[in-house]
């Protein structure tokens, strides 16, 4: 599926994605020709993400770590320390990685393990129009979603817009088209956990 670019932000300074996705491609000995085949997403927009020029959705992270063939947390992290056994990992409270979109922010926890089987965020959810996503986001996995404050209406391809309260959670196929708004004045925050097939033995 070829991306488009409607859906991301312009720069995004403080990310640690660009430089991590250039190290990542140069490691696999991608061209960006070979990651836009790979990927689905076009050589302007992968060269803007390496240079911080855009900050790509959920759905296009996904995409770059199917194209590199690796978890999305590998994405976000400097130095991931995979341990086989007895892993232990802690985040402290705002501490986590930081990626701006224009609809959410998302905090990620825990970028300092590699290989994860499901990536937890805490995400402030922006968006307030569903008219804010271009198109409904879709990519591999499943999610969870509890909602730490305020209220969020999640808008889905088979269902009628879901109104959660603080509280209250969801869990549904990733692959489903979705995206959420907040519907009260505040921009809702919830705990975002999204789980990826393993992408290696």
């Amino acid at each position: 599926m070829q991306n488009t670019d409607s859906s991301s932000v312009e720069h995004n300074p403080g990310s640690a994605l660009p430089g991590k996705l250039r190290q990542l491609r140069r490691d696999a000995g991608l061209t960006l020709q070979q990651l836009c085949k790979r990927s689905g997403i076009s050589v302007s927009t992968l060269s803007k993400i390496e240079n911080g020029q855009l900050s790509p959705t959920y759905e296009k992270i996904a995409a770059l770590a199917r194209g590199l063939d690796i978890n999305v947390g590998e994405l976000f992290s400097a130095a991931p320390k995979p341990t086989p056994l007895g892993r232990r990992s802690v985040t402290r409270k705002d501490q986590g990685l930081r990626h701006d979109t224009r609809q959410y922010v998302y905090e990620i926890l825990h970028g300092d393990l590699a290989d994860k089987l499901f990536i937890p965020l805490i995400t402030t959810i922006k968006a307030h129009d569903s008219r804010e996503f271009p198109e409904l986001l879709r990519h591999d996995g499943e999610e969870f979603m509890y909602v730490l404050s305020g209220r969020v209406v999640v808008h889905t391809d088979f269902y009628a817009p879901l109104e959660l309260d603080s509280g209250d959670s969801c869990y549904f196929d990733s692959t489903m088209g979705h995206a959420c708004i907040s519907s009260g004045e505040a921009d809702a925050v919830v705990l975002w956990v999204s789980s990826h097939p393993r992408l290696r033995d």
